[in-house]
C-alpha cells in the first residue's frame, strides 16, 4: 500500500517537473515576441490554468487514494474468510457384507 502512495507521489513529482521543464522551454522560445495585453480577469484565469493544483487539493486526493485502498484491502479480507470449498455431509453408502471364502 505504502508502495502505491509512494509511485502516485513520484508521478506527480514527474509531471509537475516535466510541465516546468516544457513552460521553461515554450517561454525561452517565446521570448522575444512582446507579451499581449491582458485584463486583470484574464491574467488571474491563466495563471490559475498555468498553476499546479494547491497543497489542500494535493493532500484530500492523497487522502481520497488512501481510503480507496483501505476498502480494496478490507474486501480482500472479506473475501478469503468464505471458505472456497463447501462440503456437504453425505451419508455413507452401505454395502453388503462380503463373503469370505472358507
Amino acid at each position: 500500500m505504502l508502495n502505491l502512495i509512494l509511485t502516485k507521489c513520484i508521478r506527480i513529482q514527474l509531471l509537475l517537473v516535466s510541465t516546468a521543464f516544457l513552460l521553461a522551454v515554450q517561454t525561452s522560445a517565446n521570448a522575444e515576441q512582446p507579451l499581449p495585453n491582458l485584463t486583470p480577469a484574464q491574467a488571474q484565469s491563466l495563471s490559475r490554468d498555468l498553476v499546479p493544483y494547491n497543497s489542500q487539493d494535493f493532500f484530500r486526493q492523497g487522502k481520497d487514494s488512501i481510503e480507496r485502498e483501505i476498502q480494496i484491502l478490507r474486501q480482500r479480507q472479506l473475501r478469503s474468510i468464505k471458505p472456497v470449498l463447501k462440503i456437504q455431509s453425505v451419508q455413507p453408502i452401505k454395502r453388503p457384507p462380503t463373503q469370505q471364502k472358507p
